[in-house]
C-alpha cells in the first residue's frame, strides 16, 4: 500500500511540478563526474557557463547525488583532443564543438554551411535539433566514438570587428581578415576580403600587430579574448548565429546509470538548449553591448538589407557542394540541406535564396 502511495505521489509531482522524480528504490550513492571544457572559465566564456547551468540542473534533479569536477581552458588536452577525452573515459564528458574533429563528425556544424541564415537562436537551436530527431546519422557518428549528445547550444551572432570602419561591401576590397573554417573565407572572399585561417585565442595578437585588419567571430568569443581592444569598429551584417556549444557524455559513464537518472541527464540538455536560446544568451548579449558601448573608440553599423542580398547572390551554393560530399561518404545529404532549409523556415526564417541546387 506504501509504495503504490509513493508511486502516486511521484506521478502527482511530474503532473503538477514537472519534475523528474527518481523512483523511491532507486538508492544512488553520490558521484562525481568529471568534465573538460575547451573553452575558458564561465566567467568568460559562454559555452563553458552552459555547461555549468546544466550541471546545475542534474545535480537539483538528482536531489545532490551528481555532482562535477570541472577543469576550464583545454587543461587536460587540446580542443581537438576532447572528443578523444571523452570518447576514452579519461573524462565522463566534455563541453566542446564538432567543429574541431570535421572528419569525424561530418554532419556537426550543418548550420556553418548556410550563409545568411537565420540569427535568431531560438530557431536555430530548435531547427538543429529537429535535424538530430530525424536523421539518426548524427547520433550513430557520436556512437562511434562511444558518447551521445547531451546537449548542443547556440552561440552568439557573428560580427566583423575590425582597426577601420567597415560599413559596406566596397569596404571589404582587399581587407585581410580573420576567419575559422573551410567556407567564411570564401563567404567575404566573394566581396574582396582576403581570409587568413587563425583560431580565436589569436585574434588580438593579429589585430594589434596588423597581420589582419578585421576578424569575424561570434560576439561572445570576441568578448572573451577583448578583441575589441584592438578592432573597435563593430559591423554586424546578419549572417548567421550558430549552435557550435557541444555538451558529449560517455555512453559507458551515461549506461552505468539507472534508466530514470539518464533521462535526467538527457532530460536537462534538452532544457538547457532552450534556456541557452531564451534566456542566457540575451543576456549574455546585453552585457557585452553596454560593455563594448563603453569601450573607448567602439563603433557599431550593420550592413543594409540591399547590401546583404547583393552578398548572398555573390556566394557560390556552398550547402550544394556540402550536400554532394557528405552523400559521397554515405549520408543523405542533399535530404539533410533540403530539410534544414524547410524547417528554419516553418520557425520564422526568411531565406534571402534557395541552397543545395543540383546541377
Amino acid at each position: 500500500m506504501r509504495k503504490g502511495l509513493s508511486a502516486v505521489v511521484s506521478l502527482l509531482l511530474v503532473a503538477v511540478l514537472g519534475m523528474p522524480v527518481m523512483a523511491a528504490e532507486t538508492k544512488m550513492k553520490p558521484i562525481t563526474l568529471k568534465a573538460a571544457s575547451a573553452f575558458p572559465p564561465p566567467e568568460t566564456s559562454l559555452a563553458s557557463k552552459h555547461l555549468v547551468v546544466w550541471e546545475e540542473m542534474v545535480t537539483q534533479k538528482s536531489h545532490g547525488a551528481i555532482t562535477f569536477k570541472n577543469y576550464w581552458g583545454a587543461s587536460l588536452g587540446k580542443p581537438p583532443e576532447h572528443l578523444s577525452l571523452v570518447q576514452t573515459g579519461a573524462v565522463d564528458l566534455v563541453i566542446s564543438s564538432g567543429l574541431y574533429t570535421p572528419t569525424k563528425l561530418p554532419l556537426e556544424g550543418l548550420e556553418y554551411v548556410f550563409p545568411f541564415g537565420t540569427t535568431d537562436p531560438q530557431i536555430i537551436t530548435r531547427a538543429c535539433r529537429r535535424i538530430y530527431e530525424e536523421f539518426p546519422q548524427v547520433k550513430n557518428d557520436l556512437a562511434k566514438y562511444n558518447c551521445t549528445r547531451v546537449f548542443q547550444t547556440p552561440g552568439t551572432n557573428f560580427v566583423f570587428l575590425s582597426k577601420k570602419p567597415v560599413t559596406k561591401l566596397d569596404d571589404f576590397k582587399g581587407l585581410k581578415c580573420a576567419v575559422i573554417g573551410r567556407y567564411f573565407g570564401r563567404w567575404i572572399g566573394a566581396i574582396g576580403a582576403v581570409a587568413v585561417a587563425a583560431p580565436a585565442h589569436e585574434r588580438y595578437t593579429m589585430l594589434q600587430t596588423g597581420v589582419v585588419d578585421a576578424s569575424f567571430n561570434p560576439v561572445d568569443l570576441a568578448y572573451t579574448f577583448k578583441d575589441i581592444e584592438q578592432g573597435p569598429y563593430c559591423l554586424d551584417p546578419q549572417l548567421l548565429v550558430t549552435n557550435w556549444i557541444s555538451c558529449w557524455i560517455n555512453l559507458d559513464t551515461l549506461k552505468k546509470f539507472p534508466p530514470e537518472v539518464q533521462k535526467i541527464i538527457l532530460d536537462a540538455g534538452k532544457d538547457m538548449e532552450l534556456k541557452a536560446a531564451k534566456e542566457i544568451n540575451p543576456g549574455w548579449t546585453e552585457k557585452i553591448d553596454k560593455d563594448w558601448k563603453n569601450t573607448k573608440g567602439f563603433v557599431y553599423a550593420q550592413l543594409t538589407e540591399a547590401e546583404r542580398q547583393k552578398w548572398a547572390e555573390r556566394c557560390e551554393d556552398v550547402p550544394a557542394e556540402w550536400a554532394a560530399e557528405v552523400t559521397a561518404i554515405g549520408y543523405p545529404g542533399w535530404e539533410i540541406v533540403k530539410r534544414f532549409q524547410e524547417i528554419n523556415a516553418e520557425l520564422g526564417h526568411k531565406w534571402m535564396r534557395k541552397w543545395g541546387i543540383k546541377k
